[in-house]
């Protein structure tokens, strides 16, 4: 027996869209059963599964990820009726809710389905953690002496308190989602978990690069590798500390005139949009590495190429440190793309910048009055306080005058 599913548009379109069928086939002899609607549009023909625009995308992408993993196994295969097999495969649509591994699976290809990459790892390493120690965990097996028996197992291991933390909180994450959508009812047993595993709460002062320092990477002059790793380090810094993968898939559309639009990937759906000048410094690395496409840079987009990408210009950085021999303030250590946002934000409060103009820089969202008012530091002001803190003395000229003009205006 083999099955495949498919949108059905030769039969009539109805207001849920077109029927989308489970497709038997059996010694040349078929049969068709229909297991949901959908709209053309919403579809996806070539993998055979709704598209994130369906209105009930997330339950029917896992209702027929579910039906093609039963219809793949041996045993469906050796079935020779085809009521049989539509019983096989359709009988119990919710059967993944018995397994928490199974169901896990399933959020972890939804995470990738999404675009979330960073959170199908995060999920696929909980859960790896999780079944290293119970290799069979269906949900009811989830309970308060479970939970236990795995913190004392991780710790018996070695493992930091911190870790065990986010591990079990990946796992919460995908319970709570197996409960909103009605696949098991709520429960208590995460109550409390985290009680006797504290993490002490650091607080690390924010290492950074003073302005001598900064300037050993702006007269370097090194390999191609090296260099290009300071190139991107010191074009973070010029526009406005921004994160490293934000850089990292910047488009020509995101470029107007002389100024550069950025969503700060971090915040997810909730970013909002804020611009930068872009100065002569930062254009001139940009045209360096700038090649015709749909990015500005060359380097693989997909989440592992990025990665990739991130850990050998971290490593890079490393050797740029040693090689310069630069150190970080206050107190030592290594030299990452973060540090070039901590930067930023340190010399721009050293040059004494109004700590909301310093968030409207550097992309910050404090609340939603912040993100109403985003706009409330006139442009000519957010560049001259740009360029201030890249430490441009001409800069400095036109930042005391555009404040003292907007001091004037405030006592009129």
């Amino acid at each position: 027996m083999k099955a495949s599913i498919q949108l059905y548009k030769n039969d009539k379109i109805t207001k849920g869209g077109y029927p989308v069928k489970l497709i038997l086939s059996y010694e040349r002899k078929t049969r068709r059963k229909t297991v949901a609607h959908s709209l053309e549009e919403d579809w996806d023909p070539v993998a055979n599964f709704p598209l994130s625009s369906h209105d009930d995308f997330e339950d029917l992408y896992i209702y027929i990820s579910e039906i093609k993993k039963k219809s793949v196994k041996m045993e469906f295969s050796r079935i020779t009726d085809f009521n049989t097999a539509f019983s096989y495969l359709l009988g119990d649509s919710k059967i993944y809710t018995k397994s928490f591994y199974d169901f896990a699976h399933l959020m972890i290809l939804e995470q990738r389905k999404q675009g979330r990459e960073g959170n199908a790892v995060v999920y696929e390493n909980a859960v790896n953690a999780f079944k290293s120690y119970s290799p069979q965990l269906n949900f009811s097996g989830i309970t308060v002496d479970f939970l236990d028996r795995f913190k004392a197992f991780q710790k018996e291991k070695g493992n930091q308190n911190s870790t065990i933390k986010n591990y079990i909180g990946e796992i919460k994450a995908i319970y709570n989602k197996a409960v909103r959508r009605g696949l098991v009812k709520n429960s208590n047993v995460f109550d409390g978990v985290f009680s006797d595993i504290k993490v002490r709460a650091r607080r690390k002062k924010q290492r950074y690069l003073n302005r001598a320092e900064l300037e050993k990477l702006q007269k370097a002059s090194l390999s191609p590798s090296y260099q290009r790793a300071v190139d991107l380090a010191l074009l973070q810094f010029y526009l406005g500390g921004v994160d490293l993968i934000d850089l990292y898939y910047l488009k020509p559309t995101d470029f107007h005139k002389n100024r550069v639009f950025f969503k700060r990937s971090k915040m997810n759906s909730i970013a909002f949009e804020f611009d930068l000048l872009v100065p002569q410094l930062a254009e001139k690395i940009i045209h360096k590495y700038k090649v015709e496409g749909e990015y500005i840079f060359p380097w693989r987009k997909d989440y592992l190429g990025y990665k990739t990408f991130r850990d050998n210009h971290t490593r890079n950085l490393k050797k740029v440190q040693q090689r310069l021999e630069i150190e970080l303030s206050p107190r030592n250590d290594n030299l990452t793309s973060k540090v070039m946002r901590h930067t930023f934000a340190t010399l721009a409060k050293f040059e004494r910048i109004e700590e909301d103009l310093i968030r409207e820089l550097m992309g910050h969202e404090r609340n939603d009055v912040d993100t109403i008012y985003k706009d409330k530091y006139p442009e000519a002001e957010r560049n001259a306080a740009q360029l201030k803190i890249l430490g441009l003395k001409q800069a400095s000229v036109q930042y005391r005058k555009v404040r003292k003009a907007k001091i004037k205006v405030k006592r009129k």
